[in-house]
């Protein structure tokens, strides 16, 4: 079980990246839709540079040639590093079957089932993106459906991990990691409250008044 950090944010990936909590980023179109179209691939590149771990990082073209083409460059951004997202339609199966005889991996992504799930593992999927949150707030219970899907993989023998995205709160991540096989990624502002209790600032508060009373 992994944890990585969803942000384009250099400042954030860099505070991220000096916990050793982390590992790796995960990018999507909508964390880069503020950054001009002109310069994302920069910024991809600067990400690549502060995270020497693994990058998620998606294309967003709508044919399956160009999303090819765009998979093929953004696989450079970080070679050996870099995990292709693409979004689960038949296009992106397509894609993700011609990644895959080129020994590059792939995360189908924007997947909200259980069977879904498998459609991805079966094409040669190396991780598999759940939306836990955006599920939830469909009305669906998106923990059920990741931990039908972990099942699912397991009881045919496939190796695809399965990637929680989406995840709404500290308490929902809880549950995603004791799931065997299940990887998580989590948006910045979660990252305090998954190293903050209370117990734990009255404890430091109570080692910092002893030892001011010993100087």
């Amino acid at each position: 079980m992994a944890l990585f950090l969803d942000s384009v944010d250099p400042d954030e990936i860099k505070s991220g990246m000096e916990l050793g909590i982390y590992s790796g980023v995960t990018t999507n179109p909508l964390l880069l839709a503020n950054i001009p179209p002109e310069d994302r691939l920069e910024r991809l590149g600067a990400i690549a540079k502060i995270c020497v771990k693994s990058l998620y990082l998606q294309v967003d073209r709508l044919s399956l040639a160009e999303m090819e083409e765009q998979a093929l460059t953004l696989v450079e951004v970080a070679p050996g590093r870099t995990i292709i997202k693409v979004p689960l339609s038949e296009d992106g199966l397509k894609l993700c079957r011609r990644l895959h005889h080129l020994s590059l991996p792939v995360c189908l992504t924007a997947v909200f089932s259980a069977t879904q799930a498998y459609a991805a593992a079966a094409a040669g999927a190396h991780a598999v993106a759940v939306y836990v949150g955006r599920i939830t707030r469909r009305g669906e219970d998106g923990l059920r459906v990741i931990r039908h899907a972990a099942a699912m993989l397991s009881a045919a023998g496939m190796r695809a991990v399965l990637l929680a995205a989406s995840v709404p709160d500290i308490e929902t991540l809880a549950e995603l990691l004791t799931i065997p096989g299940v990887d998580a990624t989590i948006p910045y502002r979660l990252q305090e409250p998954l190293l903050r209790h209370p117990g734990t600032s009255e404890a430091i508060e109570q080692f910092a008044r002893a030892a001011r009373r010993q100087h």
